[in-house]
């Protein structure tokens, strides 16, 4: 019968330009009679009746039957108005808002002064709630009145004592928590995440840290480790609110604080987050999804997240020593070839090397009528292969992409490389074994020249 009345309700409303006012509406509604009697106890019938416009979440009389027993009268009685118009006005929004202008979470402000939390999505449809914990449904959305909108729902929305906890605050409450948070704090991260926001924090348990191979939580908390560990953490977390029914059917990528980008999916067995370039048994599955804070959203996960390596390229660009190598890579042509998957190694010249060329050399190099011959300078400095300083011989002959061998000599843990083994040609490897994700990279102190080929 409750259904009936609703359904039948929002025909009439949206039928025809509405000429009730809220009140009168619920007042045309057997099923929102203790939500009149309410209204008309809190001295709120007027207000409701004005022009507004509001947004009204009606409880329906079985909501306030809900309430545990006496409550109801009680409210109800004058000495207690006060706390009952708190109640009412933390269901009423300033402004019409409809269901279908609705994302999939918002945090709207009542006239009571409290945020009351929105969530909208195809599998569970309009839902209020105090506290992302508490949900109450819409079950008749979208009935119009000439000063506003009704949106029926199935409990009565109690004002939050206090305010939502930030996500430290909230992550302090889970005790299989505590490693992360003493992670944050060893990181210096506690006012970033316990500031305004909004973040979706991606939360390793206990048992995830433990997973990690042996000593590896220990490293990371001394002191001299902390740039690795706020890379990690900030790994960890979005600069929006994401929640997981807003992930559907598919996966995305979404960039994180720390720069790269983790993938987020939703699908039959779950939602799950993996790094950027994670395969399928990669991903952790979210074992406790959408916890709400006052800045952000916190989604519990299994795993912890490690931050992709940067191709060659991408390394290259984060090195400012090495900005001409990247000028020259882009004017070659080379940088898709180089963020490849390779495997590659690469022996990179400072900025000074390449200053080191005669004059006029590098701005002749860089002109597109001499491409051909700057990307045979480049591509012998590339061998198609992953070969860290550990790999190389004393003595050995490196195949390079344009095709030329590279002589490389180690002596005494100095790598030096160089188009022949003479003096002159070797130039010195001032900093080895940088990974990415593609290979490695090997910084060097001069420009490699393939040799010039004598044609008798």
């Amino acid at each position: 019968m409750v259904r009936a009345l609703i359904a039948s309700l929002a025909t009439v409303a949206l039928a025809a330009e509405p000429s009730k006012n809220i009140v009168e509406l619920a007042e045309s509604v057997p099923a929102l009679s203790t939500l009149v009697s309410a209204v008309v106890a809190g001295d709120l019938a007027d207000t409701l009746s004005s022009p507004g416009p509001f947004t009204v979440f009606a409880p329906t009389n079985d909501a306030f039957g809900a309430l545990p027993s006496g409550t109801l009268d009680s409210l109800m009685k004058p000495e207690n108005k006060e706390q009952l118009v708190d109640i009412l006005t933390y269901h009423v929004l300033a402004g019409q808002v409809l269901s279908t202008d609705l994302d999939t979470f918002q945090r709207v402000p009542t006239v009571e002064g409290k945020e009351v939390l929105v969530f909208s999505d195809a599998k569970n449809g309009v839902r209020v709630s105090p506290d992302g914990q508490d949900f109450k449904t819409v079950s008749g959305a979208d009935n119009l009145a000439s000063n506003g909108v009704a949106h029926i729902i199935d409990g009565v929305l109690l004002p939050p004592a206090d305010a939502l906890p930030n996500i430290v605050e909230l992550a302090q409450t889970v005790d299989d928590l505590s490693t992360l948070v003493k992670a944050v704090i060893a990181g210096d991260l506690t006012d970033t995440l316990s500031g305004k926001g909004t973040f979706t924090v991606f939360a390793p348990t206990n048992e995830a840290f433990a997973a990690l191979p042996a000593g590896t939580v220990e490293s990371l908390l001394k002191p001299e480790n902390k740039d690795e560990l706020v890379d990690i953490l900030t790994y960890h977390v979005l600069p929006e609110e994401v929640l997981s029914t807003s992930v559907v059917d598919k996966t995305y990528s979404k960039k994180t604080v720390e720069g790269k980008s983790v993938q987020i999916k939703s699908s039959q067995h779950g939602f799950s987050v993996g790094s950027r370039d994670a395969v399928e048994s990669d991903f952790f599955a979210v074992a406790k999804a959408d916890n709400v804070a006052s800045n952000g959203i916190v989604h519990v996960i299994d795993g912890v997240l490690l931050p992709p390596l940067p191709n060659i390229v991408e390394l290259a660009e984060s090195v400012a020593d090495l900005s001409t190598l990247v000028a020259a890579v882009v004017a070659g042509d080379l940088a898709d070839t180089l963020s490849g998957k390779g495997p590659f190694t690469v022996f990179a010249p400072t900025n000074d090397a390449f200053g080191a060329l005669p004059a006029g050399t590098l701005d002749t190099l860089m002109k597109p009528e001499n491409k051909g011959q700057l990307v045979d300078i480049l591509t012998f400095h590339v061998v198609p292969q992953k070969a860290f300083a550990k790999d190389l011989d004393l003595f050995q002959a490196l195949t390079t992409v344009e095709g030329k061998p590279l002589h490389v000599q180690k002596w005494g843990g100095v790598v030096k490389v160089g188009a022949s083994l003479t003096s002159a040609d070797l130039k010195t490897v001032t900093g080895a074994d940088n990974e990415a994700s593609n290979g490695v990279v090997h910084v060097i102190d001069g420009v490699l020249l393939p040799p010039v080929e004598i044609v008798v």
